[in-house]
């Protein structure tokens, strides 16, 4: 409640500049998630999760973040961290008992916020995603478009977006996996449709981009979307991308996309900047606070510079 109230005023005083009325760039909403590691195993409810980075099982929390980007300034609106059960009954978490046994722990009342944040720790982050961008829509928050990696990208999160009553859509990488599309009454895989996207010479090549792209408009699970295909070199790998808005063609797509990038960016200098995620104490309460205390201190620093760096004197 404190990050919404304090970036609703951080938004209002940047949407009134002329720099925020005359932009082309529409404006975005980013959910993603990134590794918080942590050196003690007594931390309330800490765990082991397997990091994409490293490709390997480390002790600490998954943190999903939702930000708003205008193309220019950035703003983390909300939070949740995360565990990972694991495949292990006996070890749930990657925790033995006696571990789980030596953590931190405290009676709470039920009235106590940090409740909320304790049922998240074992939620499915698809589904926490959805409800991160039903509450941003309800504290008033307007977005264009719903951007995400491929992990995000599954049919609940498409048919969510599709469903609001808000001009709103959603973009976002895929896997190029066994996921079936219909295309001319066939179910084709991304793999399989990219092959038949060749065959019929639809393949094009971009000398502003210097990559070879393809695009197709289909049906997955009955909701209308379509896939851009794109590859840098000639054999290289394909990757593919995802909206819901029909309109839309490969450059415009490839431009609102390359706006997920700042979330990036906030996860690099809030770490090593800010103490992001850095934050040793054993209660979960103040682990949470470590992190909001972070985001505001970004979105403040963000909101100086928009006002510093992107209005002339003259």
């Amino acid at each position: 409640k404190i990050l919404y109230r304090i970036n609703l005023q951080l938004i209002g005083k940047i949407i009134v500049r002329s720099d925020s009325q005359n932009s082309k760039d529409p404006v975005c909403l980013i959910i993603d998630d990134s590794d918080f590691p942590k050196t003690g195993m007594r931390i309330e409810r800490v765990g082991r999760i397997f990091s994409h980075v490293t490709h390997a099982s480390i002790l600490g929390f998954k943190a999903l973040f939702l930000c708003r980007t205008d193309g220019k300034t950035q703003t983390v609106l909300d939070l949740s961290l995360h565990g990972e059960e694991g495949r292990k009954p006996n070890k749930p978490f990657g925790m033995t008992k006696q571990q789980r046994e030596r953590q931190y722990r405290k009676n709470r009342n039920q009235s106590e916020a940090v409740n909320e944040r304790i049922n998240d720790y074992t939620q499915n982050k698809i589904q926490k995603a959805i409800d991160l961008v039903k509450r941003a829509v309800k504290e008033g928050i307007r977005f264009d478009y719903l951007l995400a990696d491929s992990w995000f990208t599954c049919t609940d999160l498409v048919r969510f977006i599709k469903s609001r009553h808000m001009k709103c859509h959603y973009l976002g990488m895929i896997k190029m996996s066994r996921t079936k599309y219909c295309f001319e009454g066939k179910l084709l895989g991304a793999k399989e449709l990219v092959k038949r996207l060749q065959t019929s010479k639809s393949v094009r090549y971009s000398r502003r981009l210097r990559c070879y792209y393809a695009q197709a408009e289909v049906t997955l699970s009955g909701i209308r979307v379509k896939l851009f295909f794109c590859r840098r070199t000639k054999n290289g790998d394909w990757n593919g991308m995802l909206t819901t808005n029909t309109t839309l063609d490969f450059f415009g797509a490839y431009h609102i996309y390359s706006m997920r990038w700042s979330i990036e960016v906030f996860f690099k200098e809030g770490k090593n900047v800010l103490g992001l995620g850095k934050s040793q104490s054993r209660d979960f309460a103040a682990q949470i606070a470590g992190i909001s205390v972070s985001i505001l201190q970004y979105n403040i620093l963000r909101t100086v510079k928009r006002f510093t760096s992107y209005e002339t004197i003259g």
